[in-house]
């Protein structure tokens, strides 16, 4: 290459330099004190049908200092459409709520690492459209719900656990049905090092267990209603790990779910006659911190014969009387 043709692919280098540069240096002077923005929200039912005079609040922080944010809040057209406008430094926080409704939180990120989002002054793309799903509640009921937790009784055998009745069976508790097995195992070597297993395991054929994300956005982290197949008969959880690192993990984290189908009978045909079904939220915690035998989960159990509503109404809870954990979550 010759020095005359050098020349202007120095100079576009060059400029191109020159103007990526600027470029981030808006974006992070934005970041610092601000860009305008503008989001349009078209908010829906979980039908896709929009959902009028929804409330909606977004919050523009300006920085990092509590109290320095801007505050758009309005209702929804017959379009289900509301448009915020406000000064933010990457982000907006919004929630949205009808009654009738699980209200449904979320965040707006402006600011997207590598990208040239700023350009005079306001954030880029200017004005996109965020739809928001805000679930309708269709038929909540009275469960049994419960905040297990709870010393595991015996290491490497199934336990029972009665559902309704709150408590391991006996001659461990005061339960007599049993709902599902529990099977704890522990070779604990100290707070970092050691192996942890714990077995979830039902009694009947057809009874398991599916594993689902839940909608942590939403008041109803589930879906509406249980699903009618894959389920798996047992959940195996696993932690071994050393100081220095982790050998192996399996587990139910804060983002998922487990419904579960159990006390399941059926026909002369295989055909499903009787079943009960529930939920398990994460996380599943068990052999935590210096109590190593100790089991932590919240679960809800819809006491219906083969009602799959999965929809919980946390003012009508079944174990409320009998001394449980109080649980709000639907």
């Amino acid at each position: 290459m010759n020095r005359s043709s050098i020349l202007p692919v120095a100079i576009l280098s060059c400029l191109w330099c020159g103007m990526l540069f600027a470029a981030n240096r808006e974006v992070e002077k934005a970041r610092q004190h601000g860009a305008q923005g503008q989001v349009t929200f078209r908010v829906v039912d979980s039908t896709g049908t929009p959902v009028v005079k929804a409330e909606i609040r977004a919050t523009f922080p300006h920085s990092d200092a509590y109290g320095d944010v801007e505050v758009s809040k309005g209702l929804t057209d017959t379009n289900g459409i509301y448009f915020a406008a406000g000064r933010a430094n990457d982000q907006l926080i919004y929630d949205v709520r009808k009654e009738g409704s699980y209200k449904t939180e979320g965040t707006y990120r402006f600011y997207r690492r590598g990208e040239n989002c700023v350009k005079n002054g306001r954030w880029q793309p200017w004005n996109p459209t965020n739809v928001v799903v805000l679930k309708e509640k269709r038929k909540p009921i009275a469960m049994y719900a419960k905040r297990i937790d709870t010393p595991v009784p015996v290491c490497d055998a199934p336990i029972g656990y009665d559902l309704e009745a709150g408590d391991w069976v006996v001659p461990y508790g005061k339960g007599e049905k049993t709902y599902i097995f529990f099977t704890y195992h522990s070779e604990i070597k100290d707070f970092w090092t050691g192996k942890k297993e714990l077995t979830i395991s039902c009694t009947n054929r057809m009874d398991g267990f599916c594993r689902a994300q839940k909608d942590m956005w939403s008041g109803l982290n589930s879906a509406y209603d249980a699903p009618t197949d894959g389920y798996q008969s047992t959940v195996n959880l696993i932690l071994d790990a050393t100081k220095d690192r982790v050998l192996k993990s399996e587990g139910i984290s804060e983002s998922e779910y487990l419904t579960f189908r159990v006390r399941t009978v059926l026909d002369e045909k295989g055909k499903i006659i009787k079943a009960q079904y529930g939920k398990i939220y994460g996380r599943v915690e068990y052999g935590a911190g210096d109590k190593l035998d100790r089991l932590r989960f919240t679960y809800y159990l819809n006491p219906t014969d083969k009602d799959r509503n999965l929809e919980f109404d946390p003012s009508r809870n079944l174990l409320q009387n009998i001394g449980c954990m109080r649980v709000y979550m639907p």
